[in-house]
């Protein structure tokens, strides 16, 4: 075979099925064509800074059993909580895990038919579908969860919200749960009711305790003003640039962690003390 300069082409080897890498044979060495070789060389570059990241990470933040980190956690009335990471990672549990820790907790349940808040109800929490102004000594832990279950439940449950918002403001020593921050923000348009609390309530006694999947979607007040904070393995760059831009020496670190993280793990930020660590929470039985 001739190619239009006339010079012979030479045949492919026998080896070569014209299928997967494009490779011939030197000697018992394999050589690659130039794209396949940077590519080669860009994979393994890739996995020495891997390798050198996780060995960072593992130096700088420690990883501590469940057990220990629940028992070491100091997590004030008034102070903030966020849990940040993809569906399906552990914040639900997470959060369950953790609200035992303080006295007066209403959870604000947005969908229409939930095995978490079922959970709840289970374990002495009681149902209300509207705030009702009841002895917090008697009813300490409340699901107030308003219908869901038309397409339009979204001005009933947007008018429920601001009204709760609004009675714990003026209560205080309230620890409100919100499983679908991005939700109450983004979808019923609550965003100055919670920009208030994370603000304002703090001096109340107020604390939120919020979970979302998407860093990128929420006010950055969420960050700024809590004092713990989780994020769960993210690798999308939008989320990550948030995570990136965060107002703490850390940040970077921060953000190398995260997309570093292993499955269900999660890092763990007190922005009072400075203090980062890995954990996991166990599944609920």
């Amino acid at each position: 075979m001739t190619n239009n300069s006339g010079f012979a082409i030479p045949p492919l080897p026998r080896h070569y099925s014209g299928e997967g890498r494009n490779e011939r044979n030197f000697g018992d060495r394999p050589r690659f064509m130039d794209g396949d070789l940077q590519e080669w060389e860009k994979t393994d570059s890739d996995r020495m800074a891997e390798n050198r990241k996780h060995a960072f990470i593992g130096r700088t933040i420690p990883r501590v059993p469940w057990p220990n980190f629940l028992q070491e956690l100091e997590w004030k009335m008034g102070e903030h909580f966020a849990l940040i990471g993809p569906t399906g990672q552990g914040k639900t549990t997470m959060l369950l895990n953790i609200l035992p820790l303080h006295p007066f907790v209403t959870v604000f349940a947005t969908k229409p038919r939930d095995e978490s808040m079922d959970r709840l109800l289970t374990e002495g929490y009681v149902k209300l579908d509207r705030w009702r102004s009841l002895d917090a000594k008697i009813y300490p832990r409340r699901v107030l969860w308003p219908d869901a279950t038309s397409i339009s439940s979204e001005d009933r449950q947007k008018q429920v919200f601001h009204t709760a918002f609004d009675a714990i403001y003026h209560e205080g020593g309230w620890t409100i749960a919100i499983d679908e921050l991005w939700y109450i923000i983004n979808v019923l348009g609550l965003s100055r009711d919670v920009r208030t609390m994370l603000l304002q309530a703090r001096a109340l006694g107020v604390s939120i305790l919020g979970a979302t999947q998407r860093p990128a979607y929420i006010p950055l007040e969420v960050y700024d003003q809590s004092t713990h904070l989780m994020f769960w393995r993210d690798n999308d760059e939008t989320n990550l640039k948030r995570i990136g831009g965060l107002a703490s020496n850390r940040a970077s670190l921060i953000r190398e962690a995260v997309a570093n993280l292993e499955m269900f793990q999660v890092l763990y930020m007190n922005t009072r003390t400075g203090r980062l660590l890995r954990t996991r929470c166990p599944v609920l039985n």
